[in-house]
C-alpha cells in the first residue's frame, strides 16, 4: 500500500510539473542562502585567522616598545645578559604590490637562526635549500609560499613589483616553498637585514617574539620596565577577532533573514502540497488507507522535494560563495585587518548547514498540514467549507499570538544589553508579524467588503482573497516578511549613509591633506604655513600602542591655540569636554573604543608610556565612523611630552577666506617638491573615496538585501500561482455564467494583485521597525556606533512594488490557463 501511495504522491507532483519546480526552486535559494554566507565568513575567519598565526607562530608574549618599535641591541640584551633562549626579532610592515590590483601583502623580516622554536610557515631555514645563503646576503631577495606564488603568477627567479613606502621596489624571488596548509597566503619573508632596509627600519624591531611562561615573562618586564613592556602574543590577534566579530555576527544575521524568508516559502509550498491533496486524501481515507500512511506519503514527497531542492542550493551556494567572500574579505580589509588574503575555504560545517535547512526544512515544514490532512476525517477533507472554517479560526488564535510574540520580542530587547539578545527580539518580531499576517488579511478584507457593494467583480476580488485564507495566510506571511527585510536593511543603510556624510562634512575640516609614505615633519608643516594663502595648518601622527588588551590606535592631533579638533562631541557638552582635553592630562575617545572598552566621561584609561602604564581622563566621546575599532584622540603637544615620536602621518591646510583654491594647489605642490611621493588631496576627493569605501563595505549587505527580495519574489510567485490553478474549476464555473475572458483575467490579476498590496502595505511598519532595530538596537551594540533615522520614500515604495509585482506575475500563468481552459473539462465533477 505504501508504495503504490508513494506512485500516486509523485504522479500528482508530475501533474504540477510548474508547482513542483518553484517548491524545488525555492528550497534551492534558501539552502544557497545559507551555504554561501556561512562559507563567506568562514573563509574571512580563516583567512584572519592564518594571516595573524603567520607572523606569530607558536610565541606565547612578544616585547614591545613606543612608536618607533624595539631598538635592536635590546634583542642582543635578552639573548646574552638575560639569557632568554628562545627569543626571535621580527620586522613587519605593509607591501603592496606595484601593478593595477595594489594587492595589500606583509613583509615579514626574521631571523632564521632563532625561528627554531617559533614553527613559523616560512620561519625555519631547512625549507629553503640553496636559497637560504642567498636570503642572507641579498637585500632584494625574498621568499613565499607555493599558493601565494601561484595568485601572484611567479616562480624561483622571477622579479616582483612591489610599492613599500609609496617607493616602487622590485624584488626577486630566490625560494617557492612547499606551504601544505597554505598558512603563509598573503607574506612574504625576507631576511631581518633585508626587511630593516627595505622598509626603512634599520636598527629598529617592530617585536621580539618570546617562548616563555607568565612567571619568567613577569620577571623580564621588571628587568625590562623603561626600555619596553612585555604583552601576551595572542593580544592583537584576539583583539582582531574579536572586533570583526560583531561584523561577522550581523551579516550571519542577515542571510537569516533570507533563511527565514526561505522558511517561509518551503513551510507555503509543501504545506501547500497537503492542502491541495485533502480532496484525494478524503477519497483514501473513505477507502480505509490509515493515517499513518497519508502522512509518510505527503512526508515523502516533500523530502524528495527537499533533496532535490537541497542539491541544487548547495551547487548554487558554491557558485555564489566565490563572489561573496571577495565582498567579505574586501570590508575586512578596508575596516579590521589590511593585509587578511584568502581564498575560499569549505567548510563541512556550512554544508552541513545547508543540509539541515533543506531537508529538515522541507520535512519539517511539511509535517503540520499532512498531520493535519491525515487526521481530518474523510468527509471533511472532501470539504472545502471546512477548510476554510479552520483556517479563519487558526487565523483569529495566530493574531493573538502574534502579538504576544512581539511583545515579547520587545521585552527580551529593552531587557538585556548584549546583541545576540537583540537579534533573538528581531526576530520574535519577525515571527509575531507573520503570525499577524493572516488577522490583518480578514481585517483588509472586513474593511474592503462594504466598498465593494453593487461591485460583482470587485466583490469577487475582495471574497477570492480572503476566502482562500488556508492558502494566501502563509503567503501573505512570508511575502510580507521578504519586503519588510528589503525595506529595513535600506533604511538602515540610507540613515548610516546620511550620518556618515553629515559625519564627513563636519569632520572634513581642512581644505587639503598633505600625506606622503614615508612621512612628513613639522620643518614641512611650517613651511606650509607660510605660504600665502594658507591660514593655518593641522598636524596628525596616528600610532598603534601594543597593549595587554590588542593595540590602540592613538590619534595626535596638533592644532594652533585658539583651534579646537573639528569632532563631533556626543558626552558630555563640547566645552564641557574641551577644556580638560586642553589643558590637562585628558584624552577623547570615539564611540566604538568607548564601547568596546566600557569608558565613559570621568574614567581614566591607561596607555603605555616608556615601559609603564600612564593614567588618562576620559574627557569625553565623540563620533566616529573611521573604524569600528576606535581611537584615543590626545593633544600633539602632550603626546610629544610623552612619546619621543616627532613624525607626522598627515597635515591638514585650512585655506584663508580669499585663497584661490588652484593657485594654492600649486603653491603646495611646489613647496612638497623634495618630498618623495607626497600628495596633495582635496577634502572633496576625501569625501568621495570615504563614500566609495562606505558603498563598497555594505555591498555584501546590499547582496543579502536583494537575495531576500529574490526569495521573496519566487516565494509569492510560486504560492499565489498554485493558489490560482487551484482554483481553475472556479473560474470555469465563473465563465460558464457568463463572465467573460477579459474579467477573468482581471478577476485574477485583481486577487493576486490585492494580496501583493496587502503584504507591501503590511510589510511597510515591520520594515521600518526593523530598520530601527537596527539602527538604535543592533549597530550600537555591535560597533558602539549612533546614527541618525533617514526614513525615506523610496526603499519604502520599492518594498510595496516588489511585493505587487511579483503578486502580479504570479496571475499571468493562471490567468492564460483560465482563458484557454474548455468549460467541459474545467466543470468535469462539478
Amino acid at each position: 500500500m505504501i508504495r503504490l501511495l508513494g506512485r500516486i504522491g509523485r504522479a500528482d507532483l508530475r501533474r504540477h510539473p510548474l508547482q513542483t519546480g518553484l517548491a524545488m526552486l525555492g528550497v534551492a535559494i534558501a539552502v544557497a542562502v545559507v551555504v554561501a554566507v556561512d562559507l563567506a565568513n568562514h573563509s574571512a575567519r580563516e583567512a584572519m585567522r592564518v594571516s595573524l598565526e603567520s607572523v606569530t607562530g607558536r610565541a606565547t608574549h612578544q616585547v614591545v616598545a613606543g612608536p618607533d618599535g624595539v631598538d635592536e641591541a635590546l634583542y642582543t640584551r635578552l639573548r646574552t645578559e638575560l639569557g632568554v633562549r628562545r627569543a626571535a626579532p621580527v620586522v613587519q610592515g605593509g607591501v603592496t604590490l606595484g601593478d593595477d590590483r595594489g594587492r595589500p601583502l606583509t613583509l615579514l623580516g626574521l631571523d632564521a637562526f632563532a625561528e627554531g622554536p617559533f614553527q613559523r610557515p616560512l620561519g625555519g631555514g631547512d625549507a629553503l635549500g640553496d636559497a637560504f645563503n642567498t636570503l642572507l646576503l641579498r637585500d632584494d631577495a625574498v621568499a613565499l609560499g607555493r599558493g601565494e606564488a601561484r595568485r601572484l603568477g611567479v616562480s624561483t627567479g622571477d622579479t616582483l613589483d612591489l610599492r613599500i613606502n609609496g617607493r616602487p621596489q622590485p624584488v626577486t624571488v630566490v625560494a617557492v616553498v612547499d606551504d601544505p596548509d597554505d598558512q603563509s597566503r598573503g607574506l612574504l619573508l625576507a631576511d631581518i637585514a633585508a626587511a630593516q632596509s627595505l622598509l626603512g627600519q634599520t636598527g629598529r624591531l617592530d617585536r621580539i617574539d618570546l617562548i616563555v611562561d607568565d612567571a619568567r615573562a613577569e620577571a623580564l618586564a621588571t628587568q625590562l620596565a623603561g626600555a619596553a613592556r612585555i604583552v601576551p602574543a595572542a593580544a592583537s590577534a584576539q583583539s582582531v577577532l574579536q572586533m570583526s566579530r560583531a561584523f561577522h555576527i550581523n551579516l550571519t544575521a542577515l542571510s537569516l533573514l533570507a533563511v527565514v524568508v526561505g522558511a517561509f516559502l518551503v513551510f507555503n509550498t509543501l504545506g501547500f502540497l497537503g492542502v491541495r491533496r485533502r480532496p484525494t486524501i478524503g477519497i483514501l481515507r473513505a477507502m480505509g488507507v490509515q493515517r499513518r500512511e497519508i502522512l509518510l506519503q505527503i512526508l515523502g514527497d516533500a523530502l524528495l522535494i527537499g533533496i532535490v531542492g537541497t542539491l541544487i542550493g548547495l551547487g548554487l551556494g558554491f557558485a555564489l560563495a566565490h563572489g561573496l567572500v571577495g565582498l567579505v574579505l574586501q570590508t575586512v580589509n578596508d575596516v579590521y585587518f589590511e593585509r587578511a588574503a584568502g581564498d575560499l575555504v569549505l567548510s563541512p560545517w556550512s554544508l552541513a548547514a545547508g543540509l539541515l535547512v533543506g531537508l529538515v526544512g522541507s520535512v519539517g515544514a511539511a509535517l503540520a498540514p499532512a498531520r493535519e490532512a491525515a487526521a481530518t476525517p474523510p468527509r471533511a477533507a472532501l470539504s472545502r467549507a471546512d477548510l476554510e472554517t479552520r483556517a479563519r479560526q487558526l487565523a483569529r488564535r495566530g493574531g493573538w499570538s502574534g502579538a504576544v510574540v512581539v511583545l515579547l520580542g520587545g521585552a527580551v530587547i529593552a531587557l538585556s544589553a548584549g546583541l545576540i539578545p537583540a537579534f533573538i527580539g528581531l526576530f520574535a518580531l519577525i515571527l509575531g508579524a507573520a503570525l499577524l499576517a493572516p488577522a490583518v488579511i480578514l481585517a483588509v478584507g472586513g474593511i474592503l467588503r462594504p466598498l465593494m457593494r453593487g461591485r460583482p467583480v470587485g466583490g469577487l476580488i475582495v471574497e477570492g482573497a480572503v476566502a482562500s485564507l488556508s492558502r494566501t495566510g502563509v503567503a501573505v506571511a512570508a511575502l510580507s516578511v521578504a519586503v519588510a527585510a528589503v525595506i529595513g536593511v535600506a533604511v538602515m543603510i540610507a540613515s548610516f549613509r546620511a550620518s556618515v556624510i553629515d559625519w564627513l562634512e563636519g569632520s572634513l575640516a581642512a581644505d587639503f591633506y598633505i600625506s606622503a609614505p614615508a612621512g612628513l615633519t613639522d620643518a614641512q608643516a611650517d613651511r606650509l604655513a607660510g605660504l600665502a594663502g594658507v591660514d593655518f595648518v593641522s598636524r596628525s601622527q596616528w600610532v598603534d600602542l601594543a597593549t595587554a588588551d590588542g593595540p590602540v590606535t592613538v590619534w595626535a592631533l596638533g592644532l594652533p591655540a585658539g583651534q579646537s579638533p573639528a569632532v563631533d562631541i556626543r558626552r558630555p557638552a563640547a566645552d564641557t569636554a574641551l577644556e580638560p582635553y586642553a589643558n590637562d592630562r585628558a584624552v577623547l575617545v570615539s564611540e566604538p573604543f568607548a564601547a568596546r572598552r566600557g569608558l565613559a566621561p570621568g574614567d581614566t584609561l591607561g596607555l603605555p608610556v616608556d615601559g609603564r602604564r600612564v593614567d588618562f581622563d576620559v574627557a569625553g566621546i565623540y563620533r566616529d565612523y573611521a573604524s569600528p575599532t576606535g581611537a584615543v584622540l590626545m593633544r600633539r603637544g602632550l603626546y610629544l611630552e610623552l612619546y619621543d615620536d616627532t613624525g607626522l602621518a598627515g597635515i591638514g591646510v585650512h585655506a584663508g577666506d580669499n585663497a584661490g583654491r588652484a593657485g594654492l594647489i600649486r603653491r603646495l605642490e611646489s613647496a612638497l617638491g623634495g618630498v618623495p611621493g607626497a600628495r596633495v588631496t582635496d577634502n572633496a576627493a576625501v569625501f568621495e573615496q570615504s563614500l566609495v569605501i562606505f558603498d563598497r563595505t555594505f555591498a555584501i549587505t546590499e547582496v543579502l538585501r536583494w537575495l531576500a527580495g529574490l526569495v521573496a519574489f519566487v516565494g509569492v510567485v510560486s504560492a499565489l500561482m498554485a493558489l490560482q490553478l487551484d482554483r481553475l474549476r472556479e473560474f470555469a464555473v465563473l465563465r460558464a455564467i457568463g463572465l467573460g475572458r477579459g474579467g477573468l483575467a482581471g478577476l485574477i490579476g485583481g486577487q493576486s494583485g490585492l494580496l501583493g498590496l496587502i503584504a507591501g502595505l503590511w510589510a511597510i511598519p515591520l520594515g521600518i521597525a526593523l530598520a530601527a532595530l537596527l539602527v538604535f538596537v543592533i549597530n550600537r551594540r555591535a560597533y558602539g556606533w549612533t546614527m541618525g533615522f533617514e526614513l525615506q520614500a523610496g526603499p519604502v515604495l520599492e518594498g510595496v512594488a516588489l511585493a505587487v509585482i511579483a503578486a502580479l506575475l504570479a496571475a499571468l500563468y493562471p490567468a492564460w490557463r483560465a482563458a484557454r481552459l474548455r468549460l467541459a473539462e474545467g466543470l468535469k465533477g462539478e
